[in-house]
């Protein structure tokens, strides 16, 4: 009897001494733990923006206004070539006509002058019309004015007659399904498509880009 006394003694003060060391453990202080700062927001120092939509942002650009179809490196730098380039040429015409205004030669000798430095080119003249008038009438018309356009690159301009061609597609090719204006303003259009088995590295043409 007096040995399970103290076997009982022994057995509550081990317990006691047990709670008392975890109490002492929760009243002790905590280690802090280690805090994190998170990076603060850094402002954009490079410039994302691709100007000449060749894919390649002006941060890494080193070659700017690359022609819109042309094939570029990762610098915007033409490294292969292309196979057709098309152009919107700034000529109108008054209603029903296929005179050329000489206020508009200038823009057609911008194309002349293109092709006399790269003289593996040839060029398609595309005349474009607008849904006024029957199909047949913007057909012969459309093919009038791109023919005036040619013939002002062979004789005034002296681009050799194999190197072009004209052809008029009347409305079939509308640029604006608009019944305005504008709409017709906009569909009354020449287009010149160079192609060529050498096309320019980094073509630069100051014509307006379509397509």
């Amino acid at each position: 009897m007096k040995l399970l006394s103290i076997f009982l003694m022994s057995f509550l003060l081990l317990g006691c001494e047990t709670i008392a060391e975890i109490q002492a453990k929760a009243a002790a202080p905590s280690t802090p733990t280690e805090t994190i700062l998170m990076p603060e927001h850094m402002p954009q120092e490079n410039d994302l923006s691709d100007d000449d939509a060749d894919g390649v942002i002006a941060f890494r650009e080193q070659c700017l206004n690359s022609v819109l179809g042309s094939q570029v490196n990762n610098s915007g730098c033409g490294g292969d070539t292309v196979n057709k380039v098309r152009q919107e040429l700034k000529v109108n015409f008054s209603n029903n006509s296929a005179v050329i205004s000489p206020r508009y030669f200038a823009d057609i000798k911008a194309l002349s002058d293109f092709m006399q430095h790269y003289p593996d080119l040839d060029v398609v003249i595309e005349g474009h019309s607008s849904r006024q008038g029957s199909a047949a009438l913007n057909m012969d018309l459309s093919q009038r004015r791109a023919q005036a356009v040619m013939d002002l690159l062979i004789n005034k301009f002296g681009i050799s007659t194999s190197r072009v061609s004209a052809i008029g597609y009347g409305f079939e090719r509308l640029l604006d399904e608009g019944n305005n204006s504008a709409a017709h303003q906009r569909n009354r259009r020449i287009v010149a498509e160079l192609s060529g088995d050498n096309l320019i590295k980094d073509m630069k043409w100051t014509i307006y880009s379509v397509d």
